[in-house]
């Protein structure tokens, strides 16, 4: 479809798709028949419970990634979207019912590295651009992350649970004689860079950086960066002090 087209000829063409091809462009990422089949038969493997499922999951979802590394464990009923895009390395936990989606994302662009952990219930989505999850990260139970351009969160920074992060921010200028929906965002992607501790229920919205070794307390919503070793906290987030100064509080 040329770059000219109008959004009624994109809705046009969208409609004409079959159900199979549609499935197919959401959640498998190729036209291929036989990867395809390949999916979704490593999909019903995906809710087998038990040991049984844990060797299955582990023998088979590799063969749908661009690239595994060898001894990750992937738990029950992950849901993996467009998986020939995803890098994944070596000694990576994926616990019970993540969610990966990598449509944003080209090949390789949706990377997690070793001995990376993820926690029960989360999602890690490369919306519209890449997301890399460093060495060592350690996300808790049911964090959201969106790429929104992008996401990078270096080696060893952990995440508590409930985390939000790369929120879109909306055009306080935006027009009022269309949808939000309808009109450009101004994104421009998330960085938390090493060794961070990202409290429980944090939001981070877009366009954030969090320099290495910051903490960010609990229930903070940061919309301003935040520079290395700094403290972090509240609504919006402040800086309250420095890593490793006398009166260092708790995260969470």
């Amino acid at each position: 479809m040329s770059p000219d087209a109008s959004e009624t000829d994109v809705v046009a063409a969208g409609r004409r798709r079959s159900p199979l091809r549609s499935y197919q462009d959401l959640v498998v990422g190729s036209r291929s028949i036989v990867r395809l089949l390949r999916h979704e038969f490593t999909t019903w493997i995906a809710y087998c419970p038990g040991a049984v499922g844990v060797v299955l999951r582990k023998i088979l979802i590799p063969g749908l990634l661009a690239e595994s590394g060898s001894g990750t464990v992937w738990g029950h009923g992950v849901v993996l979207r467009h998986p020939g895009k995803m890098r994944v390395g070596r000694g990576v936990v994926v616990d019970d019912g993540c969610y990966f989606d990598a449509k944003g994302c080209k090949v390789g662009e949706f990377e997690i590295g070793d001995d990376a952990f993820v926690s029960r219930g989360c999602i890690v989505s490369g919306k519209d651009g890449p997301l890399t999850l460093g060495p060592r990260v350690n996300l808790g139970a049911s964090c959201i992350l969106y790429a929104s351009t992008g996401l990078h969160i270096g080696a060893d920074t952990m995440l508590a649970a409930n985390c939000y992060i790369g929120g879109g921010r909306y055009d306080p200028h935006a027009r009022r004689d269309r949808p939000i929906a309808e009109q450009a965002l101004p994104r421009r992607g998330v960085v938390i860079e090493e060794d961070c501790w990202i409290g429980a229920g944090v939001t981070v919205v877009d366009g954030i950086t969090i320099g290495r070794g910051a903490v960010i307390g609990a229930g903070a919503v940061v919309t301003r960066d935040v520079p290395p070793y700094t403290i972090a906290a509240g609504v919006p987030a402040r800086a309250i002090g420095e890593r490793g100064g006398e009166h260092e509080p708790h995260a969470s």
